[in-house]
């Protein structure tokens, strides 16, 4: 009885050593195995067709590279040669290389193979735009008359002027356009007759009043100067529409504004105010007294 229960236990651990060796000389089971083991043995119809659809985008990927390499292959080897044309594309039959040339002779010569001279560019046959005339210093012919009047006065006073860089030189110069500009603007105060024309589409009344906006060309040069006054004044050139778009009398009192700007030491873009000079920027008003149709255009 003792004989049989230990043969039993022996068995029982000889069974028990030899699985735990059967299971240790065994390879692991990765931890997704199960789950990719799931997924791969049921594929389905979308994963087949997205990986088809993928094959087929890289082929064609693939196809234009190799097409890309093919092109720039013809074109470095048509550099290595000399060739300046670009060689067809890749889609398209390379055409037949040129026959080269005969060896010269001496009953015939090569012929030269410089390039042509080039063509002698096209000759404008249109004369230049004349330039304006200057306009004279002539305050009684209109704004420009009387801003060319002003800047001969200002070069009898100042024939130069300081260099920017010089902080105290032109710290001065700009004190004396101070005092330059105050008795300019004083002594130019006159009553003139300049002829211009009423600019339609400004006209506006109110009560007894009414604005609108003149101009005045005197050579190349444009001035708009608003106006107001009592519509007494148009009287002689009213019409059913408004007022006579043809060339007006404007007689009145001119007073210029002429001032000082020490950040504009020459002309803008558009040159917007007119400038008199070198820091010194045109305005004026015109104080209407009277209307009336102009014997003659203005100059």
């Amino acid at each position: 009885m003792r004989l049989t229960r230990s043969a039993l236990i022996v068995s029982t651990l000889a069974l028990a050593t030899l699985t735990i060796a059967t299971g240790a000389n065994a390879a692991p089971e990765p931890a997704g195995a199960r789950i990719t083991s799931a997924v791969t043995q049921d594929p389905t119809s979308e994963s087949i067709s997205d990986l088809r659809q993928e094959i087929d985008r890289l082929r064609l990927e693939l196809a234009k590279k190799q097409a890309d390499l093919d092109a720039a292959l013809q074109r470095i080897k048509a550099l290595e040669t000399g060739t300046t044309a670009d060689p067809a594309p890749a889609t398209e039959p390379t055409p037949a290389p040129a026959p080269a040339p005969a060896p010269a002779t001496a009953t015939s010569p090569a012929k030269s193979t410089a390039p042509a001279a080039p063509a002698k560019p096209l000759v404008n046959l249109m004369p230049p735009a004349p330039m304006p005339a200057p306009i004279p210093a002539d305050p009684t012919i209109g704004p420009g008359g009387l801003m060319a009047s002003m800047q001969a006065d200002y070069l009898t006073a100042y024939p130069t002027v300081p260099d920017a860089n010089d902080s105290k030189q032109l710290a001065l110069h700009l004190r004396g356009l101070q005092n330059w500009c105050v008795k300019a603007n004083r002594e130019n105060t006159k009553q003139f007759i300049w002829v211009g024309r009423v600019d339609q589409g400004t006209i506006q009344t109110n009560g007894k009043n009414v604005s609108f906006m003149a101009t005045f060309v005197n050579s190349n040069r444009y001035f708009t100067v608003p106006i107001t006054v009592d519509q007494s004044v148009i009287a002689r050139v009213r019409t059913r529409n408004g007022i006579d778009p043809g060339d007006l009398a404007f007689s009145g009192i001119v007073q210029p504004r002429v001032r000082v700007n020490s950040r504009r030491p020459a002309p803008s873009a558009f040159e917007t105010p007119y400038m008199l000079a070198p820091y010194i920027e045109f305005f004026f008003s015109f104080n209407v007294k009277s209307i009336v149709p102009a014997a003659g255009p203005s100059r």
